[in-house]
């Protein structure tokens, strides 16, 4: 009987019925627990930052967000697990410019435009840092480039994995000022930079300043210049920019939230709307301050514009180093 009542109800009624229930399901979002997919490893910058969101984002969906690191491939591992996850809210993702660097690279078939943009809730900025084992020490960004036009291709250069922000930071630094290194991409993110350079391995590297400040503090490393439009301020306040340094160049590392591709409209503009509240906390960015972060919310919109310019940028850069495999 009840399988003849469903068959005879008119297709418009199912309908809406059907709409409705995903309306009311998407009203009452969150209903459990949601899980965050970190595509680096635990520790890093990206994932602080993140977890330091989470503490208080949780508090305002009344529901946790649990963090699963899935690093390696360039994020390309846990990029993959939050496009193919079902697209009801409840599994989104940590992305960097690597999204959309890895299809422009062939690693992954997908870039921004395939996934749920949700909202940016910070940006890091890469540093130039010396290791001060170099002979004789390198003390400015000046000093680095005047040395390697010196002797084209033997300055090391240590640099994250090809296709990683800092990479890019690194390549534009050296077509910004048309200088010759022997270059050292490594294995990983900043992190692993920060260790060729503590260890004199390598001359100079580009990484985040939360990763080296361990060693900048330690006075292993020479802190030369950042990558940002303005200083850092605070303690390192008299640390130039590279455009203060004589070089036309800049780039920054946007940290956002995207989902799998279809999510509902109204999850979406509930995530969006509780990041946009918790990235303009005071209690969030005093965090994000403290580990040399720039909280920043962007709306879908604005990140997906905002992420159009960089890729034009990347593009030429890829193409340059002969990485490029996608050039739409």
């Amino acid at each position: 009987m009840a399988k003849f009542f469903r068959a005879s109800l008119p297709r418009t009624i199912i309908a809406c019925l059907a709409i409705s229930t995903q309306t009311a399901i998407a009203q009452e979002y969150p209903v459990r627990q949601i899980i965050c997919v970190v595509p680096t490893e635990a520790g890093g910058d990206g994932d602080l930052l993140a977890r330091a969101l989470f503490e208080g984002l949780s508090a305002r969906l009344g529901k946790p967000i649990v963090v699963v690191n899935k690093g390696g491939a360039a994020g390309s591992a846990g990029y993959r697990e939050v496009h193919d996850a079902k697209p009801d809210g409840y599994t989104i993702g940590l992305a960097f410019p690597t999204l959309y660097m890895n299809k422009m690279q062939g690693f992954l078939p997908w870039d921004h435009h395939d996934y749920t943009l949700i909202a940016q809730h910070g940006s890091f900025t890469p540093i130039v840092v010396s290791s001060n084992k170099a002979t004789p020490p390198l003390k400015s960004l000046k000093d680095v480039i005047a040395r390697a036009n010196a002797k084209p291709g033997e300055m090391k250069f240590a640099l994250s994995v090809v296709g990683g922000s800092w990479w890019m930071a690194g390549m534009l630094l050296q077509a910004g000022t048309r200088t010759s290194f022997k270059n050292i991409p490594q294995e990983g993110s900043g992190a692993v930079v920060i260790t060729q350079l503590a260890g004199g391995h390598t001359d100079v590297g580009v990484s985040g300043l939360a990763t080296a400040l361990s060693q900048i503090d330690a006075g292993n490393l020479n802190f030369l210049a950042t990558f940002g439009r303005e200083r850092i301020p605070g303690k390192f306040s008299n640390v130039p920019t590279v455009v203060e340094s004589g070089f036309d160049v800049t780039w920054d590392s946007p940290n956002f939230l995207v989902g799998p591709p279809r999510m509902p409209k109204n999850v979406l503009e509930k995530l969006a709307k509780a990041i946009e509240a918790e990235a303009n906390r005071p209690e969030f960015k005093k965090a994000a301050l403290a580990m040399y972060a720039t909280p920043a919310y962007q709306s879908p919109d604005a990140l997906l514009a905002y992420l159009e310019k960089q890729k034009d940028v990347s593009r030429e850069i890829l193409q340059k180093n002969g990485v490029l495999k996608d050039n739409k």
